[in-house]
């Protein structure tokens, strides 16, 4: 089992050297858009219906 996952970890290892400076840049995203999303989720089934 060991050998089919060497492999597998080799292949992700890169992407997720890729994937973390995007996780830092998307963190403080997230935390402006969450107030924002919780002000717009009680509007939006308003814009639906409407």
């Amino acid at each position: 089992i060991t050998y089919y996952l060497l492999p597998i970890t080799y292949y992700l290892l890169p992407i997720t050297y890729y994937l973390l400076p995007i996780t830092y840049y998307l963190l403080p995203i997230t935390y402006y858009l969450l107030p924002i999303t919780y002000y717009l989720l009680p509007k939006i089934p308003k814009l639906c219906t409407s």
